[in-house]
Protein backbone atom coordinates (compact mmCIF):
# COMPACT_ATOMS: atom_id res chain seq x y z
CA UNK A 1 0.00 0.00 0.00
CA UNK A 2 1.04 3.59 -0.72
CA UNK A 3 0.97 6.67 1.33
CA UNK A 4 0.88 10.23 0.25
CA UNK A 5 1.55 13.32 2.24
CA UNK A 6 -1.69 14.27 4.22
CA UNK A 7 -1.67 17.92 5.48
CA UNK A 8 -4.67 17.95 8.67
CA UNK A 9 -6.93 20.54 9.04
CA UNK A 10 -6.68 21.55 12.71
CA UNK A 11 -9.33 23.81 14.75
CA UNK A 12 -8.04 27.27 15.51
CA UNK A 13 -9.65 30.08 17.16
CA UNK A 14 -10.92 31.41 13.77
CA UNK A 15 -12.43 27.54 12.95
CA UNK A 16 -10.59 24.97 10.62
CA UNK A 17 -7.64 26.21 8.90
CA UNK A 18 -4.97 23.91 6.40
CA UNK A 19 -1.72 23.86 8.90
CA UNK A 20 0.84 21.72 7.36
CA UNK A 21 2.09 19.34 9.89
CA UNK A 22 5.17 18.04 8.06
CA UNK A 23 8.59 19.30 8.66
CA UNK A 24 8.87 20.27 5.15
CA UNK A 25 5.84 21.54 3.01
CA UNK A 26 7.42 19.20 0.20
CA UNK A 27 7.78 16.53 1.71
CA UNK A 28 9.39 14.35 4.83
CA UNK A 29 13.23 15.00 6.03
CA UNK A 30 14.73 11.26 6.71
CA UNK A 31 17.87 12.63 8.44
CA UNK A 32 15.55 14.35 11.13
CA UNK A 33 13.14 11.66 11.28
CA UNK A 34 15.63 8.43 11.13
CA UNK A 35 18.34 9.32 13.75
CA UNK A 36 19.74 5.48 13.50
CA UNK A 37 19.92 5.89 9.72
CA UNK A 38 23.13 5.59 7.46
CA UNK A 39 22.80 7.19 4.07
CA UNK A 40 25.06 5.92 1.09
CA UNK A 41 24.97 7.94 -2.13
CA UNK A 42 23.52 11.00 -1.02
CA UNK A 43 23.52 13.32 2.39
CA UNK A 44 19.59 13.41 3.13
CA UNK A 45 16.28 12.19 1.60
CA UNK A 46 13.01 14.34 1.06
CA UNK A 47 9.92 12.09 0.35
CA UNK A 48 6.22 13.03 0.26
CA UNK A 49 4.85 9.27 -0.61
CA UNK A 50 6.37 5.47 0.09
CA UNK A 51 5.19 2.44 -0.03
CA UNK A 52 6.15 -1.30 1.54
CA UNK A 53 5.37 -3.43 -1.76
CA UNK A 54 7.46 -3.22 -4.95
CA UNK A 55 4.19 -3.78 -6.93
CA UNK A 56 2.52 -0.64 -5.82
CA UNK A 57 5.53 1.28 -6.55
CA UNK A 58 4.96 5.25 -8.46
CA UNK A 59 7.39 7.78 -9.46
CA UNK A 60 9.44 9.64 -6.99
CA UNK A 61 8.24 7.41 -4.06
CA UNK A 62 10.32 6.11 -1.30
CA UNK A 63 10.54 2.40 -1.57
CA UNK A 64 11.21 0.74 1.86
CA UNK A 65 12.01 -2.94 1.52
CA UNK A 66 10.65 -5.19 3.95
CA UNK A 67 11.42 -8.85 5.19
CA UNK A 68 7.62 -10.12 4.65
CA UNK A 69 6.57 -13.99 6.01
CA UNK A 70 6.70 -15.12 2.07
CA UNK A 71 9.41 -13.02 0.26
CA UNK A 72 11.61 -10.04 0.89
CA UNK A 73 11.71 -6.87 -0.21
CA UNK A 74 14.98 -6.71 -0.90
CA UNK A 75 15.00 -8.75 -3.79
CA UNK A 76 13.17 -6.39 -5.70
CA UNK A 77 14.77 -3.38 -5.26
CA UNK A 78 15.54 -3.12 -9.08
CA UNK A 79 12.01 -3.35 -9.65
CA UNK A 80 11.25 -0.43 -7.46
CA UNK A 81 13.40 1.63 -9.20
CA UNK A 82 12.82 0.82 -12.86
CA UNK A 83 8.96 2.24 -11.57
CA UNK A 84 10.59 5.33 -10.06
CA UNK A 85 11.41 5.05 -6.81
CA UNK A 86 12.70 8.39 -5.29
CA UNK A 87 15.07 6.10 -2.77
CA UNK A 88 15.51 2.64 -0.87
CA UNK A 89 15.30 1.94 2.99
CA UNK A 90 16.96 -1.31 3.37
CA UNK A 91 18.55 -3.25 6.07
CA UNK A 92 21.11 -4.09 4.22
CA UNK A 93 23.84 -2.62 1.66
CA UNK A 94 22.36 -3.28 -1.62
CA UNK A 95 24.49 -4.02 -5.27
CA UNK A 96 22.40 -0.84 -6.86
CA UNK A 97 23.78 2.27 -7.67
CA UNK A 98 20.94 3.98 -5.77
CA UNK A 99 20.57 6.26 -2.95
CA UNK A 100 20.09 3.94 -0.08
CA UNK A 101 18.87 4.49 3.32
CA UNK A 102 20.26 1.82 5.56
CA UNK A 103 18.47 1.72 9.02
CA UNK A 104 18.01 -1.73 11.82
CA UNK A 105 14.45 -2.60 10.81
CA UNK A 106 12.80 -1.60 8.06
CA UNK A 107 9.49 -2.07 9.41
CA UNK A 108 9.93 0.23 12.13
CA UNK A 109 11.15 2.52 9.71
CA UNK A 110 8.35 2.02 7.19
CA UNK A 111 5.73 2.98 10.61
CA UNK A 112 7.30 6.24 11.69
CA UNK A 113 7.82 7.20 7.99
CA UNK A 114 3.98 6.51 7.06
CA UNK A 115 2.62 8.36 10.43
CA UNK A 116 5.06 11.30 9.86
CA UNK A 117 3.42 11.60 6.18
CA UNK A 118 0.25 11.96 7.99
CA UNK A 119 1.11 14.31 9.58
CA UNK A 120 1.91 12.94 13.13
CA UNK A 121 -1.88 12.35 13.98
CA UNK A 122 -1.41 10.95 17.40
CA UNK A 123 0.52 14.55 18.36
CA UNK A 124 -2.93 15.66 18.11
CA UNK A 125 -5.43 12.94 19.22
CA UNK A 126 -6.02 11.53 22.46
CA UNK A 127 -5.13 7.58 21.21
CA UNK A 128 -6.00 4.96 22.84
CA UNK A 129 -4.81 1.05 22.16
CA UNK A 130 -6.13 -2.22 22.75
CA UNK A 131 -4.84 -5.63 22.16
CA UNK A 132 -4.57 -8.63 23.83
CA UNK A 133 -5.80 -12.57 23.16
CA UNK A 134 -9.63 -12.07 24.02
CA UNK A 135 -12.06 -8.82 24.46
CA UNK A 136 -9.95 -6.82 22.39
CA UNK A 137 -13.02 -5.70 20.37
CA UNK A 138 -15.78 -5.78 23.07
CA UNK A 139 -13.51 -3.27 25.27
CA UNK A 140 -12.37 -1.05 22.46
CA UNK A 141 -16.36 -0.30 21.75
CA UNK A 142 -17.05 0.16 25.28
CA UNK A 143 -13.88 3.02 25.68
CA UNK A 144 -15.88 4.52 22.96
CA UNK A 145 -18.85 4.87 24.50
CA UNK A 146 -17.46 6.11 27.53
CA UNK A 147 -15.29 8.61 25.52
CA UNK A 148 -18.87 9.64 23.55
CA UNK A 149 -20.22 10.09 26.77
CA UNK A 150 -18.22 12.36 27.88
CA UNK A 151 -18.87 14.46 24.89
CA UNK A 152 -15.57 13.55 23.07
CA UNK A 153 -15.79 12.66 19.55
CA UNK A 154 -13.85 9.97 19.46
CA UNK A 155 -12.77 7.67 16.27
CA UNK A 156 -12.55 4.06 16.39
CA UNK A 157 -10.54 1.58 14.59
CA UNK A 158 -11.91 -2.17 15.49
CA UNK A 159 -12.25 -5.95 13.65
CA UNK A 160 -16.05 -4.67 13.32
CA UNK A 161 -16.03 -1.56 12.65
CA UNK A 162 -13.87 1.74 11.88
CA UNK A 163 -15.25 5.18 12.61
CA UNK A 164 -13.15 8.37 11.10
CA UNK A 165 -15.50 10.91 12.60
CA UNK A 166 -17.94 12.61 10.98
CA UNK A 167 -20.33 10.15 10.88
CA UNK A 168 -18.18 8.30 8.22
CA UNK A 169 -18.02 5.16 8.11
CA UNK A 170 -15.93 2.28 6.83
CA UNK A 171 -15.75 -1.52 6.36
CA UNK A 172 -12.89 -2.56 8.63
CA UNK A 173 -9.59 -3.59 6.51
CA UNK A 174 -8.56 -7.27 6.63
CA UNK A 175 -5.10 -6.23 6.62
CA UNK A 176 -3.78 -4.08 10.29
CA UNK A 177 -0.38 -2.21 8.64
CA UNK A 178 0.94 0.79 9.26
CA UNK A 179 -0.29 3.17 6.07
CA UNK A 180 -3.98 1.96 6.78
CA UNK A 181 -3.73 2.97 10.58
CA UNK A 182 -1.56 6.06 9.51
CA UNK A 183 -4.24 7.05 7.23
CA UNK A 184 -7.52 6.54 9.20
CA UNK A 185 -5.47 8.19 12.49
CA UNK A 186 -4.71 11.13 9.68
CA UNK A 187 -8.63 10.91 8.83
CA UNK A 188 -9.77 11.07 12.05
CA UNK A 189 -8.21 14.08 12.95
CA UNK A 190 -9.31 16.02 9.68
CA UNK A 191 -12.74 15.39 11.11
CA UNK A 192 -12.67 17.03 14.21
CA UNK A 193 -11.82 13.86 16.23
CA UNK A 194 -10.30 14.75 19.17
CA UNK A 195 -9.64 10.74 20.58
CA UNK A 196 -8.65 7.80 18.58
CA UNK A 197 -9.59 4.18 19.96
CA UNK A 198 -7.46 1.43 18.18
CA UNK A 199 -8.25 -2.63 18.24
CA UNK A 200 -4.39 -3.84 17.99
CA UNK A 201 -4.51 -7.35 16.84
CA UNK A 202 -1.93 -9.33 18.76
CA UNK A 203 -0.27 -10.54 15.50
CA UNK A 204 0.31 -6.79 14.26
CA UNK A 205 2.40 -6.24 17.53
CA UNK A 206 5.01 -8.75 16.24
CA UNK A 207 4.89 -7.74 12.60
CA UNK A 208 5.90 -3.92 14.23
CA UNK A 209 2.64 -2.33 12.45
CA UNK A 210 2.24 0.01 15.50
CA UNK A 211 5.66 1.64 14.76
CA UNK A 212 4.98 5.46 14.26
CA UNK A 213 1.94 5.48 17.15
CA UNK A 214 2.08 6.84 20.44
CA UNK A 215 -0.30 6.67 22.88
CA UNK A 216 -1.65 7.95 25.70
CA UNK A 217 -3.25 4.80 26.96
CA UNK A 218 -2.22 0.81 26.30
CA UNK A 219 -4.92 -1.60 27.23
CA UNK A 220 -3.96 -5.18 27.54
CA UNK A 221 -7.00 -7.35 28.41
CA UNK A 222 -4.68 -10.64 28.95
CA UNK A 223 -2.08 -12.89 27.57
CA UNK A 224 -3.12 -16.44 26.76
CA UNK A 225 -1.55 -19.46 25.10
CA UNK A 226 -3.76 -20.27 22.37
CA UNK A 227 -2.76 -17.14 20.71
CA UNK A 228 0.45 -18.01 19.47
CA UNK A 229 -0.12 -18.37 16.16
CA UNK A 230 2.59 -16.65 13.55
CA UNK A 231 4.95 -15.86 16.80
CA UNK A 232 6.23 -19.24 17.32
CA UNK A 233 6.70 -19.51 20.96
CA UNK A 234 4.83 -17.87 23.96
CA UNK A 235 7.38 -16.58 24.78
CA UNK A 236 7.28 -14.64 21.64
CA UNK A 237 4.12 -13.96 21.67
CA UNK A 238 4.14 -12.43 25.39
CA UNK A 239 7.00 -10.27 24.09
CA UNK A 240 4.63 -8.89 21.53
CA UNK A 241 2.13 -7.74 23.51
CA UNK A 242 4.01 -6.37 25.82
CA UNK A 243 5.60 -4.32 23.47
CA UNK A 244 1.96 -2.15 23.51
CA UNK A 245 3.76 -0.61 26.74
CA UNK A 246 6.71 0.58 24.44
CA UNK A 247 4.34 2.65 22.33
CA UNK A 248 2.99 4.86 25.28
CA UNK A 249 3.93 8.65 25.11
CA UNK A 250 5.68 9.70 28.09
CA UNK A 251 3.54 10.81 29.69
CA UNK A 252 0.93 7.70 29.23
CA UNK A 253 -0.95 4.81 31.56
CA UNK A 254 -1.27 1.27 30.57
CA UNK A 255 -4.12 -0.81 31.83
CA UNK A 256 -3.85 -4.20 33.14
CA UNK A 257 -5.62 -7.25 34.12
CA UNK A 258 -4.65 -8.53 37.16
CA UNK A 259 -6.77 -11.50 36.75
CA UNK A 260 -4.59 -13.02 33.85
CA UNK A 261 -2.10 -15.24 35.31
CA UNK A 262 0.80 -14.07 32.87
CA UNK A 263 0.41 -10.63 32.93
CA UNK A 264 0.05 -10.91 36.92
CA UNK A 265 3.98 -12.35 36.46
CA UNK A 266 4.90 -9.66 34.54
CA UNK A 267 3.55 -6.74 36.73
CA UNK A 268 6.81 -6.62 39.05
CA UNK A 269 9.39 -6.40 35.66
CA UNK A 270 6.67 -2.83 33.98
CA UNK A 271 8.73 0.34 34.11
CA UNK A 272 5.78 2.19 33.01
CA UNK A 273 2.68 3.72 35.03
CA UNK A 274 -0.13 1.50 35.42
CA UNK A 275 -3.74 0.80 36.86
CA UNK A 276 -4.72 -2.81 37.44
CA UNK A 277 -8.04 -4.02 37.39
CA UNK A 278 -9.51 -7.46 38.70
CA UNK A 279 -12.31 -9.13 39.57
CA UNK A 280 -10.45 -11.82 42.03
CA UNK A 281 -7.33 -10.17 42.48
CA UNK A 282 -6.35 -7.04 44.28
CA UNK A 283 -6.54 -4.18 42.11
CA UNK A 284 -7.21 -0.38 42.05
CA UNK A 285 -10.49 -1.01 39.62
CA UNK A 286 -12.42 -3.69 40.71
CA UNK A 287 -16.21 -5.55 40.54
CA UNK A 288 -18.82 -7.34 42.51
CA UNK A 289 -21.42 -9.00 40.61
CA UNK A 290 -24.70 -8.18 41.89
CA UNK A 291 -27.43 -10.26 39.33
CA UNK A 292 -27.29 -11.77 36.38
CA UNK A 293 -29.77 -13.07 34.31
CA UNK A 294 -30.37 -14.29 30.70
CA UNK A 295 -30.78 -10.71 29.33
CA UNK A 296 -28.78 -8.84 31.32
CA UNK A 297 -26.43 -8.43 34.43
CA UNK A 298 -25.58 -5.86 37.22
CA UNK A 299 -22.20 -5.59 38.86
CA UNK A 300 -20.61 -3.05 41.26
CA UNK A 301 -17.98 -0.85 39.66
CA UNK A 302 -15.52 0.09 42.81
CA UNK A 303 -12.84 2.54 42.35
CA UNK A 304 -10.83 3.58 45.55
CA UNK A 305 -13.42 4.75 47.69
CA UNK A 306 -16.23 5.12 45.30
CA UNK A 307 -18.52 2.94 43.26
CA UNK A 308 -21.27 2.61 41.25
CA UNK A 309 -23.77 0.12 39.89
CA UNK A 310 -23.78 -1.12 35.95
CA UNK A 311 -26.15 -2.91 33.97
CA UNK A 312 -25.08 -4.42 30.60
CA UNK A 313 -27.01 -6.14 28.21
CA UNK A 314 -23.47 -8.59 27.60
CA UNK A 315 -23.19 -10.90 30.26
CA UNK A 316 -20.58 -13.06 31.89
CA UNK A 317 -17.13 -12.22 34.08
CA UNK A 318 -15.38 -11.86 30.68
CA UNK A 319 -17.11 -8.61 29.95
CA UNK A 320 -17.34 -7.67 33.74
CA UNK A 321 -13.58 -7.54 32.88
CA UNK A 322 -14.03 -5.59 29.55
CA UNK A 323 -15.96 -3.09 31.55
CA UNK A 324 -13.14 -2.90 33.88
CA UNK A 325 -10.52 -1.87 31.34
CA UNK A 326 -12.87 0.42 29.97
CA UNK A 327 -13.27 2.10 33.16
CA UNK A 328 -9.77 2.58 33.66
CA UNK A 329 -9.17 4.09 30.51
CA UNK A 330 -12.11 6.39 31.07
CA UNK A 331 -10.54 7.33 34.63
CA UNK A 332 -7.11 7.91 33.40
CA UNK A 333 -8.46 10.67 30.55
CA UNK A 334 -10.60 12.38 33.97
CA UNK A 335 -13.67 10.94 33.40
CA UNK A 336 -16.15 10.70 36.37
CA UNK A 337 -17.06 7.05 37.73
CA UNK A 338 -21.20 8.48 36.93
CA UNK A 339 -20.39 8.84 33.42
CA UNK A 340 -18.39 5.99 32.94
CA UNK A 341 -21.13 3.47 33.86
CA UNK A 342 -23.74 5.70 31.99
CA UNK A 343 -21.65 4.89 28.92
CA UNK A 344 -20.93 1.25 29.56
CA UNK A 345 -24.86 0.94 29.92
CA UNK A 346 -25.45 2.46 26.65
CA UNK A 347 -23.09 -0.06 24.41
CA UNK A 348 -25.80 -2.44 24.29
CA UNK A 349 -25.17 -5.58 22.75
CA UNK A 350 -22.40 -6.04 19.94
CA UNK A 351 -22.43 -8.33 16.74
CA UNK A 352 -21.42 -11.58 17.35
CA UNK A 353 -20.12 -10.96 21.01
CA UNK A 354 -22.44 -13.57 23.15
CA UNK A 355 -25.43 -11.46 21.56
CA UNK A 356 -28.76 -12.78 22.36
CA UNK A 357 -31.00 -13.59 19.48
CA UNK A 358 -34.32 -13.08 20.78
CA UNK A 359 -37.47 -13.75 18.71
CA UNK A 360 -40.20 -14.72 21.36
CA UNK A 361 -39.26 -18.41 21.57
CA UNK A 362 -39.12 -20.71 25.04
CA UNK A 363 -35.68 -21.23 24.92
CA UNK A 364 -32.47 -18.74 25.06
CA UNK A 365 -30.19 -18.27 21.80
CA UNK A 366 -26.79 -16.77 21.61
CA UNK A 367 -24.42 -15.86 18.92
CA UNK A 368 -21.03 -15.68 20.02
CA UNK A 369 -17.37 -15.49 17.92
CA UNK A 370 -15.59 -17.85 20.05
CA UNK A 371 -12.96 -19.70 18.16
CA UNK A 372 -10.49 -20.85 20.71
CA UNK A 373 -10.41 -22.96 23.65
CA UNK A 374 -10.57 -20.34 26.07
CA UNK A 375 -13.46 -18.16 24.28
CA UNK A 376 -15.52 -21.34 23.74
CA UNK A 377 -14.78 -22.08 27.60
CA UNK A 378 -15.60 -18.51 28.89
CA UNK A 379 -19.02 -18.02 26.95
CA UNK A 380 -20.03 -21.98 27.91
CA UNK A 381 -19.63 -21.48 31.42
CA UNK A 382 -21.85 -18.02 31.05
CA UNK A 383 -24.90 -19.75 29.46
CA UNK A 384 -24.82 -22.42 32.09
CA UNK A 385 -25.30 -20.17 35.12
CA UNK A 386 -28.51 -19.07 33.87
CA UNK A 387 -30.12 -22.03 31.96
CA UNK A 388 -31.99 -24.62 33.84
CA UNK A 389 -32.06 -26.95 31.13
CA UNK A 390 -30.02 -28.15 28.55
CA UNK A 391 -26.96 -25.98 27.04
CA UNK A 392 -26.57 -26.73 23.07
CA UNK A 393 -23.25 -26.29 21.50
CA UNK A 394 -22.45 -25.50 17.97
CA UNK A 395 -18.92 -26.50 16.95
CA UNK A 396 -17.24 -24.66 14.10
CA UNK A 397 -14.34 -26.31 12.36
CA UNK A 398 -11.27 -23.83 11.09
CA UNK A 399 -9.13 -24.34 8.98
CA UNK A 400 -6.16 -22.80 10.76
CA UNK A 401 -7.02 -24.82 13.60
CA UNK A 402 -4.15 -27.28 14.88
CA UNK A 403 -5.04 -30.83 15.23
CA UNK A 404 -3.86 -30.29 19.24
CA UNK A 405 -6.60 -27.02 19.24
CA UNK A 406 -9.47 -29.19 18.23
CA UNK A 407 -8.69 -32.14 20.31
CA UNK A 408 -8.83 -29.52 23.23
CA UNK A 409 -12.10 -28.25 21.68
CA UNK A 410 -13.97 -31.24 22.41
CA UNK A 411 -13.01 -31.78 25.27
CA UNK A 412 -14.13 -28.29 26.49
CA UNK A 413 -17.55 -29.25 24.72
CA UNK A 414 -17.70 -32.24 25.96
CA UNK A 415 -17.23 -31.18 29.39
CA UNK A 416 -18.86 -28.34 29.47
CA UNK A 417 -22.25 -28.67 26.92
CA UNK A 418 -24.95 -31.13 27.28
CA UNK A 419 -25.44 -31.33 23.18
CA UNK A 420 -22.86 -30.59 20.72
CA UNK A 421 -22.78 -30.33 16.87
CA UNK A 422 -19.80 -30.23 14.81
CA UNK A 423 -20.35 -28.32 11.75
CA UNK A 424 -18.50 -26.21 9.27
CA UNK A 425 -18.37 -21.94 8.23
CA UNK A 426 -20.03 -23.19 4.76
CA UNK A 427 -22.84 -24.01 3.19
CA UNK A 428 -21.06 -26.77 1.40
CA UNK A 429 -21.77 -30.19 2.34
CA UNK A 430 -18.68 -32.02 1.77
CA UNK A 431 -16.61 -32.45 4.65
CA UNK A 432 -12.83 -33.56 5.01
CA UNK A 433 -13.45 -35.83 7.71
CA UNK A 434 -9.70 -35.75 9.29
CA UNK A 435 -10.51 -32.50 11.59
CA UNK A 436 -13.68 -33.85 12.26
CA UNK A 437 -12.16 -37.08 13.91
CA UNK A 438 -9.36 -34.69 15.57
CA UNK A 439 -12.23 -32.79 17.20
CA UNK A 440 -14.02 -36.17 18.62
CA UNK A 441 -10.72 -37.33 19.48
CA UNK A 442 -11.33 -34.80 22.65
CA UNK A 443 -14.52 -37.06 23.70
CA UNK A 444 -14.94 -39.45 25.93
CA UNK A 445 -17.84 -40.78 23.97
CA UNK A 446 -17.28 -39.60 20.75
CA UNK A 447 -20.99 -40.43 19.57
CA UNK A 448 -22.40 -38.12 21.96
CA UNK A 449 -21.26 -35.28 18.81
CA UNK A 450 -23.88 -34.66 16.15
CA UNK A 451 -21.79 -34.02 12.64
CA UNK A 452 -23.77 -31.80 10.26
CA UNK A 453 -20.87 -30.23 8.01
CA UNK A 454 -23.78 -28.10 6.57
CA UNK A 455 -24.04 -24.97 8.74
CA UNK A 456 -27.90 -24.06 7.71
CA UNK A 457 -28.58 -27.41 8.74
CA UNK A 458 -27.06 -27.65 11.64
CA UNK A 459 -28.13 -24.51 13.01
CA UNK A 460 -31.63 -25.87 12.08
CA UNK A 461 -31.87 -28.96 13.50
CA UNK A 462 -30.66 -27.88 16.96
CA UNK A 463 -33.34 -25.23 16.96
CA UNK A 464 -36.04 -27.61 16.21
CA UNK A 465 -34.61 -29.92 19.41
CA UNK A 466 -34.16 -27.34 21.93
CA UNK A 467 -36.37 -27.23 24.60
CA UNK A 468 -38.16 -25.10 27.10
CA UNK A 469 -35.41 -23.54 29.55
CA UNK A 470 -32.63 -24.55 27.50
CA UNK A 471 -29.67 -22.76 26.17
CA UNK A 472 -28.30 -22.48 22.40
CA UNK A 473 -24.98 -21.28 21.66
CA UNK A 474 -23.56 -20.99 18.60
CA UNK A 475 -20.06 -20.41 18.25
CA UNK A 476 -17.35 -19.69 15.35
CA UNK A 477 -18.64 -17.03 13.20
CA UNK A 478 -20.35 -14.10 15.47
CA UNK A 479 -20.90 -11.33 13.09
CA UNK A 480 -18.78 -12.77 9.87
CA UNK A 481 -21.10 -13.78 6.86
CA UNK A 482 -20.74 -17.54 6.55
CA UNK A 483 -22.54 -17.44 2.85
CA UNK A 484 -23.44 -15.09 0.23
CA UNK A 485 -26.38 -16.21 -1.92
CA UNK A 486 -28.16 -14.33 -4.97
CA UNK A 487 -27.21 -12.70 -7.64
CA UNK A 488 -27.07 -9.60 -5.14
CA UNK A 489 -24.70 -11.24 -2.87
CA UNK A 490 -27.12 -11.62 -0.18
CA UNK A 491 -24.64 -11.60 2.99
CA UNK A 492 -25.94 -14.60 5.69
CA UNK A 493 -24.80 -14.57 9.52
CA UNK A 494 -25.54 -16.74 12.17
CA UNK A 495 -28.16 -14.36 13.31
CA UNK A 496 -29.53 -14.09 10.41
CA UNK A 497 -30.56 -17.84 10.20
CA UNK A 498 -31.40 -18.34 13.69
CA UNK A 499 -33.92 -15.39 13.09
CA UNK A 500 -35.44 -16.86 10.33
CA UNK A 501 -35.84 -20.31 11.40
CA UNK A 502 -37.26 -18.91 15.02
CA UNK A 503 -40.06 -16.33 13.27
CA UNK A 504 -40.68 -19.31 10.84
CA UNK A 505 -41.63 -21.47 13.90
CA UNK A 506 -42.64 -19.16 16.09
CA UNK A 507 -46.30 -19.42 17.80
CA UNK A 508 -48.43 -16.89 16.84
CA UNK A 509 -50.85 -17.32 19.73
CA UNK A 510 -51.91 -13.96 21.95
CA UNK A 511 -48.96 -13.57 24.17
CA UNK A 512 -46.39 -15.25 23.07
CA UNK A 513 -44.78 -13.04 20.51
CA UNK A 514 -44.29 -9.56 20.84
CA UNK A 515 -46.20 -7.21 18.25
CA UNK A 516 -43.05 -6.43 16.36
CA UNK A 517 -42.04 -10.29 16.49
CA UNK A 518 -45.51 -11.29 14.43
CA UNK A 519 -44.88 -8.39 12.13
CA UNK A 520 -41.46 -9.74 11.05
CA UNK A 521 -42.35 -13.20 10.76
CA UNK A 522 -43.29 -12.64 6.76
CA UNK A 523 -39.37 -10.86 6.59
CA UNK A 524 -37.36 -13.55 7.88
CA UNK A 525 -38.28 -16.53 5.40
CA UNK A 526 -35.96 -20.01 6.74
CA UNK A 527 -37.05 -21.11 3.09
CA UNK A 528 -35.32 -17.66 1.48
CA UNK A 529 -31.71 -19.43 2.81
CA UNK A 530 -32.36 -22.80 1.77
Amino acid sequence: MRLKMNVLAIAGQGGLVDTPLLSSSHGIRLAELLNNATFIGVDDVVAASCCGHWTDCQPDDLYVAIVGPECDGHDFAHEAIQRGARAIVTERLLAVDFPQVIVPDTRLAYGSICHALGGQPCDHLVTIGVSGTDGKTVTAHLIRCILTEAGKQTGLTSSIEVNLGAKRQAVPSSDFNAPTLANQLAQMAINGCSHAVVEVPSESLAQHSIAGVNFDVSVLTNIRREGVGDTGSFRNYRRANLRMLDSLKPSGLAILNSDDPVTNSCLDNIEVPFLTTAIKQEAEISAKLLERARSEQTFLLIAGNESVPVRTSIIGDQHIRNCLAAAATGLSLGIDLTTIAAGLEKAGQLPGRLERVECGQPFSVWVDAARTVGQISNALRTVRQVTSGQVWCICTIDDNQTPELRRRLGEVIDRAADQSVITRATVDSMVDYEPVHQVLDGFRNPGDAELIPDRFKSIEWVLSNAKTGDSVLVTGCGERPFAILGDENWTVTDRDVCQAWLYDHASLKPGDLMDEASNKSDIYRMDDYR
